[in-house]
């Protein structure tokens, strides 16, 4: 039989495995017939389960920081990309309004058409946009186009604007102005410039 003080000095390896089988199934007989061994067999059992465990939990506080830490750069990440188009979208696709003092125009009448020419003098791309103005509903339910609404916006030269788009030319026929309501509204960084059947000339 193996002595208690052989047993003893195995019992660690013995929790671990790493024992051969017929070294391990002399001290598991061992431990059957001796009360003090096996007593220290559970307390290095006990204390080595809770090792493991506690080793186990670090290693999933470890991970949870890991994933936070990720999850945290990844939407920081996001956050800036998703900056950086809306910067680049509104100074290249959307622009912002343009003031009086970098925009020329001029309006002429021809025969029935009246027409307003638009020409942007900072070095920046023209980009106009028209709306059509409704007036309130007749009595038949129908909005009445009462006028046009003309924005122009500028733009950093870009792939879809270039330096060399800086002009913008709309006409509107002269009978259009005949209904006292129209007007052609000229909207500006600074104030709207408004043409009626009064100043069309001008």
């Amino acid at each position: 039989m193996i002595q208690c003080h052989i047993v003893q000095d195995l019992l660690p390896s013995c929790i671990d495995g790493l024992l051969s089988a017929e070294t391990e199934h002399d001290i598991q007989q061992h431990l059957q017939e001796c009360e003090k061994c096996r007593a220290l067999h559970a307390k290095l059992s006990a204390s080595i389960d809770h090792a493991h465990l506690h080793a186990e939990k670090e290693d999933i506080n470890f991970l949870k920081k890991v994933r936070r830490k990720t999850t945290a750069k990844m939407i920081t990440g996001f956050a800036v990309l998703l900056l950086i188009f809306a910067l680049l979208t509104y100074y290249f696709a959307i622009g912002s309004p343009v003031r009086k003092t970098d925009l020329i125009y001029t309006t002429d009448v021809t025969e029935d058409l009246w027409r307003i020419h638009l020409e942007l003098t900072n070095g920046k791309a023209l980009l106009v946009k028209t709306e059509t103005i409704y007036g309130e509903k007749d009595s038949n339910g129908i909005k009445p186009i009462i006028g046009k609404l003309i924005t122009p916006h500028e733009l950093l030269p870009s792939p879809l604007l270039g330096e060399e788009d800086t002009s913008f030319m709309y006409g509107s026929t002269i009978d259009s102005f005949k209904n006292g309501d129209y007007k052609v509204i000229l909207r500006l960084e600074d104030g709207d410039i408004v043409f009626t059947s009064d100043n069309l000339g001008q």
